[in-house]
């Protein structure tokens, strides 16, 4: 069984139709969360991951109810809020914290952060301790996303795969108080469960240029500043 994974969406309609183009070769797409906020088309994403089936688990994001700090990341938190129906917010809430998949006597788990929290992130310095504290259940993959970081690990007969971020993916890990750089693709990723498990990794190029315009076009606060970010 071939299982495509995207996450971190953001509201970027451009980046999942790349990425779900890409995926064209696997049995079953699945969403790893963040589906909205930070992104021009929250509503359009919704619809076209509905539209397709594609079964989703709920990241930190889609709750719409961080309230962050900075005054840039709520104005358009507030913004999201405000252009999704009742009926999309509440498709959101109602989505799982995790998905389980068996197949072949392999067994993967799916979640937005780690299995204990939607905000606990898997990178490539994530503690021992920590990787076996996350196998509360039996697995023997566990794919992620929520660092905007690709990252696979490899402990005690288990993997941990991180497959970065379809929307916004970053050259590295931003520094606090500073806007990350962010990379101009989409990223994904394909896990094979098959006489033994097979990881793939990646990353497909986007209209950045149609992305920008429907930046502007949207009224999402923010746009300059926002578009700011990515690595031409």
């Amino acid at each position: 069984m071939r299982l495509g994974f995207v996450t971190d969406i953001h509201g970027n309609l451009h980046a999942l139709r790349a990425a779900l183009a890409v995926l064209h070769d696997v049995d079953e797409v699945i969403c790893l969360g963040d589906i909205v906020d930070l992104g021009p088309e929250p509503a359009a994403v919704i619809d076209l991951l509905r539209e397709r089936g594609i079964r989703c688990v709920r990241g930190n994001h889609d709750t719409i109810d961080e309230y962050p700090e900075l005054p840039f990341l709520d104005d358009i938190e507030r913004w999201t809020e405000h252009v999704l129906d009742d009926e999309r917010r509440a498709w959101l809430a109602g989505l799982p914290e995790a998905l389980r998949v068996e197949a072949n006597g392999h067994r993967l788990l799916a979640v937005h952060a780690s299995p204990r929290a939607l905000t606990e992130g898997l990178y490539a310095e994530t503690p021992e301790e920590t990787l076996r504290a996350w196998c509360v259940e039996p697995f023997d993959v566990m794919v992620c996303g929520h660092t905007h970081v690709q990252t696979i690990r490899r402990l005690d007969g288990r993997y941990f795969v991180n497959v970065g971020s379809t929307s916004t993916p970053f050259a590295k890990l931003p520094t606090a108080g500073k806007p990350p750089v962010v990379l101009p693709w989409a990223e994904c990723g394909v896990i094979t469960l098959g006489e033994r498990i097979a990881i793939e990794l990646r990353e497909v190029a986007f209209d950045l240029d149609a992305f920008f315009d429907a930046v502007d076009a949207s009224g999402m606060p923010h746009a300059k500043s926002f578009k700011r970010q990515w690595r031409r």
